[in-house]
């Protein structure tokens, strides 16, 4: 009997030991994260942000009450494009045109950053605004009026800015999105400005360089946004990402919360937060020269790690072609004024433009009796002497980045031809 009551108690007390390291390891794994979150950018008092809001839904609203606005849309986004679709297509968005263009001098900063479905919706009308304004650069440079196709592309570089200021990484896609639809346009035309007018060019793309939002700032965004949500899901905000029916909130689910516990969290905002503060710290170098971040282990990082691959930052390439159409209008403009080109791009006045976003070096150029060639060495860091890459290989192909983009027929990867410049 004495035995037996022994054994009891010992059964007894390694189950109550057993369960108190059960409850430790509970208490321990499903801990709240620890990381602090950075604050966002604070709003300031005239915000632009707000107003573009407001004008997406009239954008919206545009939109439904136009009869064939599909086929107005793909007749002006066509390469063929006549002058009265291009017309058209402009001039149904005047109204808008002239809300938007009010703010571009304001200050802007997201104010929806942690709403990815806000976000998203948003996204549509930004792109439309780009394409709207890459119709009117087209019909500018065919009505003669190079100012107002500058002027148009300022438009657009200062939108795609300032949609994106203080936002996550989906804003930053939709700010480069907005720019290459403005820059395919406005390449075409740059042989024909006026040496006044490259002035402004440059002018404009200096600009832009100011207020313009790099790679590692998105990275910012996104890491405060990973941080926040992980946040949210520990407290069972409705953000957390368990699904409910639809018209349910998630946090009717009374263990929901708890299951989402069980990932780890803390575990999770740590190495989100390690992970990023190394990408941006890379993000900050020349692209060439970035160091591997290294592969996310928690499950639920496991959707950030594209971010930290060298093709994620599509910057490289608009801020690469703007300051070479910037340094080729200085170019121009030095030898409509002087009769020769300049021997070196400084002699053009254009040291501060001619940084390579993939190098850190200056771009190539040289003078020959074509002109001149002026290109980025591109992602793969070598010089093939102004054969210009794919279109659709920019961030993983062969060949270098010029001022004019190569689009080459279906099938075709090849580098493609030589543009000299004039």
């Amino acid at each position: 009997m004495h035995m037996r009551r022994n054994v009891l108690i010992g059964c007894g007390a390694f189950v109550l030991i057993m369960l108190m390291v059960g409850a430790t390891l509970y208490l321990y794994w499903t801990a709240p994260p620890d990381v602090p979150i950075p604050p966002a950018p604070a709003s300031p008092p005239d915000n632009a942000y707000t107003a573009y809001l407001q004008l997406v839904e009239k954008t919206r609203q545009l939109e439904a009450s136009t009869p064939n606005l599909a086929q107005i849309s793909q007749s002006a986004m066509s390469p063929q494009a006549n002058i009265l679709a291009l017309r058209q297509y402009v001039a149904l968005y005047a109204p808008i045109r002239r809300e938007y263009r009010r703010h571009l001098s304001k200050p802007s900063v997201v104010t929806n950053a942690n709403d990815v479905r806000a976000v998203t919706e948003s996204a549509s009308a930004f792109r439309t605004w780009a394409r709207v304004e890459s119709a009117d650069i087209r019909l500018a440079f065919r009505e003669g009026d190079h100012a107002r196709a500058i002027d148009d592309l300022r438009t657009v570089l200062l939108l795609a800015e300032g949609i994106r200021n203080g936002a996550p990484f989906i804003s930053y896609l939709v700010g480069e999105a907005m720019i290459a639809i403005g820059v395919a346009a406005f390449a075409e035309g740059v042989d024909r400005l006026s040496a006044g007018e490259c002035d402004r060019l440059v002018q404009v793309v200096r600009e832009w360089e100011k207020v313009r939002v790099p790679f590692w700032k998105a990275l910012e965004g996104e890491k405060r946004f990973i941080l926040a949500m992980y946040d949210a899901m520990y407290r069972g905000s409705p953000h957390v990402l368990v699904t409910a029916p639809p018209g349910r909130s998630a946090s009717y689910l009374p263990f929901s919360r708890y299951l989402v516990r069980m990932t780890n969290l803390r575990s999770a905002s740590r190495e989100a937060n390690r992970l990023f503060d190394k990408a941006i710290a890379e993000a900050r170098k020349p692209l060439l020269k970035r160091q591997a971040v290294g592969t996310p282990s928690h499950a639920l990082n496991q959707n950030i790690t594209i971010l930290f691959a060298k093709n994620a930052d599509r910057s490289a390439v608009s801020v690469a072609r703007l300051r070479l159409i910037a340094c080729s209008a200085a170019v121009r403009a030095y030898r409509l004024r002087h009769g020769r080109y300049p021997a070196m791009l400084a002699e053009a006045g254009v040291a501060d433009l001619n940084v390579d976003p993939f190098t850190g070096a200056g771009f190539a150029y040289r003078v020959g009796s074509n002109g001149f060639l002026l290109y980025s060495v591109g992602v793969d860091g070598k010089d093939d002497g102004g054969k210009r890459v794919p279109e659709g290989e920019v961030l993983k192909g062969t060949g270098d980045i010029a001022v004019h983009r190569y689009s080459p027929p279906p099938g075709v990867t090849t580098p493609g031809p030589t543009i000299w410049c004039k």
